[in-house]
């Protein structure tokens, strides 16, 4: 096996352990999703413990906390209330989130491939909002675009925390994310769960599909570059859908899933076109 290929199937493991996320919480109807957002952190922070350092963590840090909370508290909630599909295609609306970014308060000009990718984008939500009805279907809806404009943000915050390593970063995020939404969801009412086979599959999901996913995806990116990378990660938001609906049947409705398909597609042009500004440095779920 080549070093090259052995860099990319870090990243495909990544991917693949990634896209996890929604069969697992699919798997959780009992427990709520501020609780499986607070829980799955809290497990990821033993994963991340050596990068926790001792000192006080920056204000540029504290907002990265924050941000990620808000990130992937909206991604569970969204993915919970209305189907895997829509709730992790809507946070990849993150690069027209940086673009858009880019264009208003940076003054940028957008490439014609980026003004297209925007436009794939927006058009993608609007099919996703009319996909469903029903106050879940709205509330997924208004979620997975909150996860998407936090990632986008938590990507164009990155950008300039770039002296501060990746896993100190992470382990912060996720320390914070543990302690801010557990007690949130405890004042909410929600009932955090005990039973065995839920705190096992929670533990799944931070020390394995969110912990172990982020060190892989570290390795591979290592020696591959950021473009390749975006690209073989997106088998996260791709085999999502598919293992929920192997595991449970799950079938979006056909606007959602062409939704979806834009998405990607405005992804791949962000991707492939020059300059890229979202490359595959911000991931967090």
């Amino acid at each position: 096996m080549t070093p090259h290929l052995r860099y990319r199937l870090f990243l495909v493991a990544a991917g693949v352990l990634w896209s996890t996320s929604g069969v697992i919480l699919k798997s959780l109807p009992g427990v709520h999703w501020l609780a499986i957002a607070g829980m799955r952190s809290l497990f990821a922070t033993i994963i991340f413990l050596p990068g926790l350092t001792r000192r006080a963590p920056s204000a540029k840090l504290v907002a990265a906390v924050l941000i990620y909370a808000v990130l992937v508290s909206a991604l569970m909630g969204s993915m919970q209330l209305g189907t895997a599909a829509q709730g992790i295609w809507l946070q990849y609306i993150a690069p027209a989130v940086v673009a858009l970014w880019a264009w208003l308060l940076q003054r940028q000009r957008l490439r014609p491939v980026e003004v297209a990718a925007v436009l794939l984008t927006l058009l993608a939500v609007a099919l996703i909002v009319t996909g469903g009805s029903g106050p879940a279907h709205r509330e997924s809806v208004l979620l997975g675009v909150v996860s998407g404009l936090a990632f986008g943000s938590f990507i164009i915050l990155l950008k300039s925390l770039k002296e501060v390593a990746p896993a100190t970063i992470f382990s912060w995020t996720n320390l914070g994310t543990a302690v801010i939404v557990l007690p949130i969801a405890l004042s909410c009412g929600v009932s955090l769960p005990t039973d065995p086979r839920a705190l096992l599959l929670l533990a799944a999901m931070g020390i394995g599909q969110l912990g172990l996913a982020y060190y892989f995806f570290q390795w591979g990116l290592a020696r591959t570059r950021a473009v390749e990378a975006s690209l073989i990660v997106l088998l996260e938001p791709i085999l999502n859908p598919i293992w929920v609906y192997l595991a449970l049947g799950e079938v979006p409705p056909l606007r959602v899933i062409i939704g979806c398909g834009m998405i990607a597609l405005g992804l791949v042009a962000f991707a492939l076109g020059p300059g890229a500004r979202a490359g595959a440095d911000g991931r967090r779920d």
